[in-house]
């Protein structure tokens, strides 16, 4: 497929002496997934161990939930979920079901989170990456294609020798970033429950609280500080004597939350040294449809042409018009139209238990 963009050249923007180009695009890589929610591109072999779950543990796996939650957006290649799809009744055998169970627990969980995406050849060939996944096996094509050009992202397969030119090293190397994600989560939101708490005096609570934190989570810091608005109000009411009991016990509940704070921090730095190691990195060379489509996968809405070019960096910008005759050109396979101008990346699938997607 020719494309409209055809002649731009993406450009790594320079990085001035004295600063390691690698370690800087890493913080900026992981400050963006803080902000964006985080591409996720399904294998079929992930779906199977995913549906694997399901039957076993009785409930979805953390991957849908991320995906429920708006943290990250799941994506699939049109070829690889119809060869998931056809692939359902060898995994019920493997597994001992009717494949009738796997189409309606991939039909009702998974489908409704997925995003699909048909790429051309021509897109297909844009990262040379995927390029060398293709000699490996040209089933896993479609998916390393789709990985790539969204890169930075989470690649979902359990297949690491077939998907290495990506950097997948290790079977669980996906998983392991989705878990990453949802600790980073948890950290930063134990983190701003601890920011609620002003540094004034803290009632004798703060062994309740790590008792009742370590028991519901977070939300018992929350609880704490309703009681230290009122513990102001009846601090003043009190005594001398009784106030300076009350300010040891502050002493002690600052400590407390110093060490909670510093808890909270370092969880999310490991988790995000781990995410960052398990990601599919960016490409050398980022071209301007991977820069307008892996827009379009962190986007939180749908977007205009202009407000996509207002989004992008100048090195990959492409002109307005230009930019809004690839979109149009490009439904449905790549985007859909959510409102007029306004687009989405991907399309849903919907398919009843007895019929290929």
């Amino acid at each position: 497929m020719t494309s409209v963009f055809d002649g731009w050249d993406g450009v790594r923007p320079r990085v001035s002496a004295g600063f390691d180009p690698a370690a800087l695009e890493r913080l900026s890589m992981l400050a963006e997934l803080r902000r964006q929610r985080i591409p996720v591109v399904l294998d079929t072999s992930c779906v199977r161990n995913g549906l694997h779950y399901q039957l076993a543990q009785g409930r979805v796996p953390a991957t849908l939930h991320l995906a429920e939650s708006g943290k990250a957006r799941l994506f699939m290649e049109k070829e690889t979920l119809i060869e998931t799809w056809e692939r359902l009744p060898r995994f019920a055998d493997q597994m001992g079901v009717h494949v009738s169970q796997l189409r309606s627990l991939f039909g009702d969980h998974w489908l409704p989170l997925i995003s699909v995406v048909s790429l051309s050849d021509g897109l297909r060939k844009l990262d040379p990456r995927a390029a060398a996944v293709l000699a490996r096996d040209p089933d896993d094509y479609p998916a390393a294609a789709l990985a790539a050009l969204l890169s930075p992202c989470i690649l979902l397969t359990r297949n690491h020798k077939d998907f290495a030119p990506l950097g997948v090293r290790t079977p669980n190397q996906g998983v392991d970033a989705i878990l990453a994600v949802i600790e980073v989560r948890a950290g930063e939101t134990q983190l701003q429950a601890v920011a609620v708490l002003p540094a004034a005096p803290v009632l004798a609570v703060g062994g309740v609280t790590k008792w009742a934190a370590d028991r519901v989570g977070p939300a018992a810091y929350v609880i704490l500080a309703v009681l230290v608005v009122g513990g102001i109000y009846l601090y003043r009411k009190q005594p001398e004597e009784r106030k300076e009991m009350i300010r040891n016990f502050a002493v002690e509940s600052g400590k407390f939350l110093m060490e909670q704070a510093n808890q909270a921090m370092a969880t999310v730095n490991n988790a995000e040294e781990q995410l960052g190691a398990c990601l599919v990195p960016g490409p050398e060379k980022r071209s301007p449809v991977s820069a307008v489509l892996r827009h379009l996968a962190i986007a939180e809405s749908s977007m205009s042409a202009q407000q996509l070019c207002d989004a992008l960096d100048d090195t990959v910008r492409p002109g307005v018009p230009d930019l809004r005759t690839f979109l149009h050109r490009s439904k449905p396979d790549l985007v859909r139209e959510a409102r007029r101008g306004s687009f989405i990346l991907g399309n849903p699938y919907h398919v009843e238990s007895s019929t290929t997607p």
